[in-house]
Parts: C-alpha cells; structure tokens; sequence
C-alpha cells in the first residue's frame, strides 16, 4: 500500500533531537520519514551527496522544513555571490531543498525557532546596519531565507516553536485538514460526474428536440424558416451568454481582462474549451497566472460547476 512520504528539512547537529521526533511522530501516523542519517535516500556514486536529496524530494509528497540558527553547508552547485554587510550570500542545502520542493509543487510546511523568528522582525527593521550582533543565528543568510519563504504568495505556512510539541500539534491539525479537503473534493467530483452524465443525456435529448422542431418549422413555414431559426439561435446565444456571465468566476475574468476582448471572444472561448485551462489560454493569459490561478480548486470546480450548467441552457 503507498504511504504520504514526508521529507524532513533542516540543519543536522543543531536540530538533531527535533529531526528525530518528528521521524517517530511521521511513523506513529503510518506515513514514511524520508532523513538522509537513516538511509532513507540513495545516493548516487556520480554526484554530489546533495544532489540525491534533492532528487528524492521529488518522490515525496510533503516537505517539513525546520530553521534553526543555523544556514548550513553550501549546496554543491552553490557560488558565492556579492556581499550583504560584509557576508557573502550562497544557497545552503536547506535551502536548496527548501527550493526543490516548491518547483515541485509539494505542501511545505515551515518552521522556525521562536528566538531565531523575533531576530528576524529585528532584522527587517535593521537590514542595512552592519554593526549588529545577532545571539540566536551564525548567519544572516538564514533571514534572506525566511525573507524568500515569506514572499511566496502561497504554498508558505510559517510557524514558530519552541518545542516538538508546536510542532506535533501544528502538523496533526494541519493534516486532519488536508485529509478532509481530500474527501470533500472527491465526493465533489463525483457528484460533478454524476452531474455530467445526466447532462450529457439531456443534451442529447435537447439536441434531437431542437432538430424535430426546426424539421416542423420547415414543412410550416418554408419562405421564412432559416430567419426563424437564425432568431432563435440568437436569442438563446444571448440567454447562454447573461447566464455565463452572471457566474462570479466568469465575471471576475471578464473583469481583468483588457477592453479589446469583447464578450463574443470571451464566450467563444468558453463554448471551445472542456477546461479552465483551456479556456484562459484561449483569452491568452501569461502562463505563469494560468498555473497560479489553476492551483486554486475553488476556481476548478467553479468553471466545472458553470461549464455543467451551460450544457443545458
């Protein structure tokens, strides 16, 4: 049976009974622990021993990334770069985990030591000062990561603690909660695909409907049947579009979208696209909005819930 992998992140010496703790309450849930001092990762004889943890971050499906006050050694790829206050800056492997889970895409859940997270707040109000002494960090390099961490605009749940038991509490709520929106969405999917099914049975109906009474108004009404029926299809176009458009998802795009695309291009887009996807690329969103927008499962099963409800309008 596959288990949640969680990838557990941090410095090693400094953090060494904090890194165990959370190994055994990962194996108390069932899930595997994935920490490079018990072998959970295999290394490859043609790189650097780093590079094998960040491939194995790919096959995880969550990262715990604990700060301490210590940066760490530099990742094997890592160059210094210019120097902040007289400190030069490089990637620690923490950090480069840190960024090989979020190019992943995989939940991180961050936490930060009390001491070293009320240093920070002084930190952002002292940044070009180089004449301060910082008790609870031997780098300042550990703040630009928590700066990073913070600038995400999501995927960047920060907390601090100050024993395992924060973090214990923190992590249980927080996976109680990801189980439940993992429920509530497949029982939404399938409500949206039985939904579907019933749908595509009364577009079948509504299209056979359609073709037997404009077959009726041909025999009836000959000289002027292709009029009619051009007025009707431009009615019920009209009535499809103030429905479309009344959904707040269609709205709030409509909405950001630039003057020049008119509501005809929008609905054209809508009617030729199964996907929200689809659809945005079709209005020629920057992809990077696109994946952002996508990630919101909200604004999924809102375009399924509004696409559903066209078939029979």
């Amino acid at each position: 049976m596959a288990k949640p992998r969680i990838f557990i992140s941090s410095t090693y010496y400094d953090l060494k009974h904090i890194r165990n703790s959370i190994q055994a309450f990962v194996e108390n849930y069932g899930y595997e622990s994935v920490l490079f001092e018990e072998g959970d990762i295999s290394f490859h004889h043609d790189s650097p021993l780093d590079v094998s943890c960040y491939e194995e971050i790919k096959n995880c499906h969550i990262l715990v990334l604990i700060i301490g006050g210590r940066y760490g050694a530099p990742a094997s790829e890592a160059e210094a770069s210019e120097e902040d206050m007289g400190i030069k800056f490089y990637n620690s492997i923490t950090k480069k985990e840190y960024e090989t889970a979020r190019k992943s895409d995989i939940p991180i859940y961050v936490f930060i030591e009390k001491n070293v997270h009320s240093e920070y707040h002084t930190y952002k109000k002292n940044r070009t000062r180089s004449d301060i002494e910082y008790a609870h960090v031997d780098n300042t390099n550990i703040f630009k990561l928590i700066d990073d961490i913070y600038s995400q605009k999501r995927n960047n749940l920060i907390k601090d603690f100050e024993k395992f038991d924060d973090i214990a509490n923190w992590l249980r709520d927080q996976w109680a909660g990801l189980f439940a929106d993992f429920l509530a969405e497949k029982s939404a999917d399938k409500n949206l695909d039985d939904l579907s099914t019933q749908i595509s049975g009364l577009q079948g109906i509504s299209s056979v409907l359609k073709e037997y009474t404009e077959t009726i108004m041909e025999k009836l009404q000959p000289e002027n049947f292709e009029s009619l029926i051009e007025n009707s299809n431009a009615k019920l176009k009209q009535k499809r579009m103030e429905r479309i458009f009344s959904s707040p998802l269609i709205s709030y795009i409509r909405d950001i979208l630039p003057e020049i695309v008119d509501n005809n291009k929008i609905y054209e887009a809508f009617e030729d696209s199964d996907s929200v996807e689809k659809f945005l690329r079709k209005l020629e969103f920057d992809e990077d909005y696109i994946l952002d927008f996508i990630d919101k499962s909200d604004a999924l099963q809102d375009y399924k819930h509004i696409k559903g409800e066209a078939l029979t309008w």
